[in-house]
């Protein structure tokens, strides 16, 4: 369907408006704080000439160090198309993508010049009346384009990521591009009443965070074809976007995945609605019962989860209707929506099995190191702090130039966590880790001003079309399995390994869980917001040491006979599954060792002489009145255990809910602490003194 662009013309028409923009150029000055000045300078000399000289570009003073690299032969980019106005329009976007740095003197004078000259002999051999691109219906437009393209033999093809997958080439996308970026500079209504929003334009004026490593920047609701639909829907976005209350960016493109279809679906029902005030049940079974068959058919990847894909939309539907109906919107059911989603409606959702932890293996990693040099060197830093801090790949690459911090003679990456809105997130870093990070800050500020990076990242793109923005995500992902195909990163089964950045992640908590660091603490460094996926890592780490265990309890098993002595049994013979677990249970819960091993009735608080130590207690229940602590060098080790194996069972007595047990494990505790801190100066403590007086002869006075 052709779309009009609409145009705020002003007091002028937009072509009087884009000749006086090409009348002048900016002229950048850089100073040597980092501040940068333009001054406008007064020349036609890009509104009058068909043809564009690189000399009189590389002479612009922000393009001089360009020019100095300059290799390509071509020295022209010409603009000759039928139509005066449309020469104007193309060459007016060429000019916003040589001063914007979105193209490079040699981007623009090679590449582009040659795709302009192609889509150049197009529009004149098939539109030669053409007035304007915006005339243009560009769906159709760009389906002859690329029939014309092929029937002259360019390729309209390339192959991407390892042969997987195949996209349009350059000249492919030229058409689609020159026109989009056309109506992108001349609509200058506010951006919230277009069509398709950019994020960028409104983190400049709204403040509107976004993931500077992604490459994603609109919003588009184009695909929500009822008027009145899109404009409540746009509304209800900008609502929320502004609230700033757990609303991100991430999450209206989520919204903006659902919303269409969902509305698309509802109006194929019923075609003579405007709204949805008369939404039923009914309508949302049948739209439950499409989700289900989208996930079934259309999911096809190797990760694919149908299930959080029905149970993501419905929640995402269910509260775009709770809301539109709190906030009294126009179109809102009148039926509340209680009564049209329930909470059986989301299916219940398939974890994935602990081994589905995605970590990379040792095996991997010792690869990966071995080889860590021939990594693409902007890539090696992101990877080790990736390996290093746990962080997420998107907070890698927004780490800033002030995000290192020493204290007390220790070095720390301070900086906020968008995905948790953690502020300040505080992790600690290795001396190695913390030199490579001074060495790229460094260099950063060095090479960078308020033009080419005015936020401070350390890893900055300084110019082109990602100039003044981290590394994106994509590329970092694709330089490191393309290093894997390369030197042939195997797991242990000999096939490739793919290496997401996610997994460094995952393979921090391992590392941290591994080397005895608490639970809680990895949720902390990990700024986890709940403990569930930090408690699944915990999981991951019981079966690996389970397995582990496993092993070595296979190697040799003895036990105590009906007569006390200990016995082999044989290889080979299997062990009772309840007895390996109780095994396990000691291995795991080593702190219930006691002076004689590892006591299972302990563990379950069930041991009677735990509650009621014999030598303490047999005596009516005072201390036996021949006990004597304090002779032997070893007492105090004693009861260093005894305290050690008590609060242990405290510990386990109140997770299991016993507090009668736990109370009584806290009486033996204040007794064993009150014995030790006395032996542990060097005192004897006695049983009964009075017995120890009688045995001596010595008379009461």
């Amino acid at each position: 369907m052709k779309q009009k662009q609409q145009t705020n013309t002003g007091e002028l028409g937009f072509h009087e408006r884009i000749q006086q923009e090409l009348s002048c150029y900016p002229v950048k000055t850089i100073h040597e704080d980092g501040s940068v000045t333009t001054q406008q300078v007064k020349d036609p000399y890009f509104l009058i000439n068909d043809s564009w000289n690189v000399g009189f570009v590389g002479d612009i003073k922000q393009f001089v160090e360009m020019m100095e690299n300059y290799k390509e032969t071509a020295q022209n980019i010409y603009f000759r198309l039928t139509n005066p106005m449309v020469n104007l329009e193309v060459k007016y976007v060429c000019y916003h993508q040589l001063f914007n740095d979105k193209w490079s003197l040699s981007s623009v004078f090679g590449k582009q010049a040659t795709n302009l000259r192609k889509l150049t002999r197009f529009i004149n051999e098939k539109y030669p009346t053409l007035q304007s691109l915006i005339d243009l219906d560009i769906e159709k437009a760009e389906r002859e384009w690329l029939f014309w393209l092929h029937e002259q033999g360019f390729q309209t093809q390339r192959i991407l990521h390892h042969g997987k997958y195949t996209g349009k080439s350059s000249v492919a996308n030229f058409l689609r591009f020159i026109y989009s970026n056309f109506s992108v500079l001349t609509d200058t209504r506010e951006e919230w009443d277009k069509d398709r929003w950019d994020v960028r334009v409104l983190y400049d004026k709204y403040g509107i965070g976004y993931n500077k490593s992604r490459s994603d920047y609109h919003l588009d609701f184009t695909k929500i074809e009822q008027g009145n639909m899109r404009g409540q829907v746009k509304k209800y976005i900008k609502q929320r976007l502004l609230s700033k209350n757990n609303f991100s960016w991430g999450t209206a493109r989520e919204y903006l995945k659902y919303l269409p279809e969902f509305l698309s679906f509802v109006f194929s029902l019923e075609p003579k609605w405007d709204d949805l005030k008369g939404l039923k049940r009914s309508h949302m079974e049948q739209y439950i019962q499409l989700l289900h068959e989208y996930a079934k058919s259309n999911l096809r990847r190797k990760d694919a989860h149908p299930e959080r894909y029905i149970t993501e939309g419905l929640k995402i539907i269910g509260k775009f209707l709770e809301d539109i109906q709190k906030y009294e919107y126009d179109i809102a059911p009148e039926k509340h929506v209680r009564l049209l989603l329930f909470p059986e409606d989301k299916p219940k959702r398939r974890k994935k099995s602990i081994d589905q932890i995605e970590h990379i293996p040792e095996f991997v990693l010792e690869q990966l190191f071995t080889h860590i040099n021939d990594l693409h060197k902007d890539v090696i830093p992101v990877i080790l702090v990736a390996f290093k801090t746990g962080l997420r790949i998107s907070d890698v690459l927004g780490l800033t130039l002030d995000c290192l911090e020493r204290l007390n003679g220790k070095y720390s990456i301070v900086t906020d966590i968008e995905k948790t809105y953690v502020k300040g997130h505080r992790i600690p870093i290795d001396e190695e880790l913390a030199n490579i990070l001074a060495v790229l800050i460094h260099k950063s500020k060095e090479n960078s001003n308020q033009d080419n990076n005015p936020e401070g990242f350390i890893f900055i793109r300084y110019r082109g079309a990602r100039k003044g923005r981290p590394y994106s995500q994509g590329w970092v992902r694709n330089r490191l399995n393309e290093f894997a195909k390369e030197k042939n990163i195997v797991d242990e089964n000999g096939n490739l390994f793919n290496i997401k950045t996610h997994k460094f992640r995952h393979t921090y908590a391992v590392k941290m869980l591994n080397s005895g660091v608490d639970i809680l603490t990895v949720q902390e460094l990990l700024a986890h917001a709940s403990p569930e996926m930090t408690l699944r890592y915990a999981k991951l780490l019981d079966d690996t040491k389970r397995k582990a265990f496993e092993s070595v309890i296979n190697h040799g098993v003895f036990s105590f006979d009906l007569n006390g002595d200990v016995q082999e049994i044989k290889a080979g013979e299997d062990i009772p599954q309840d007895i390996l677990q109780a095994l396990w249970q000691d291995h795991k819960l080593n702190a219930m060792d006691n002076p004689y091993g590892t006591c299972h009735a302990r563990l379950n608080g069930n041991c009677p002489y735990m509650e009621a130590p014999p030598c303490l207690t047999c005596n009516s229940g005072s201390p036996c009145k021949d006990l004597a602590i304090g002779f032997s060098e070893l007492d105090v080790e004693k009861y260093e255990m005894h305290i050690k194996t008590t609060k242990r069972a405290k510990e386990v007595a109140e997770h299991h809910g016993r507090e009668d047990m736990a109370e009584k494990h806290e009486r033996n505790l204040q007794r064993y602490q009150g014995i030790l801190a006395n032996i542990r100066e060097g005192h004897v403590i006695f049983g009964r003194q009075d017995r120890m007086t009688r045995k001596q002869g010595v008379k009461n006075g």
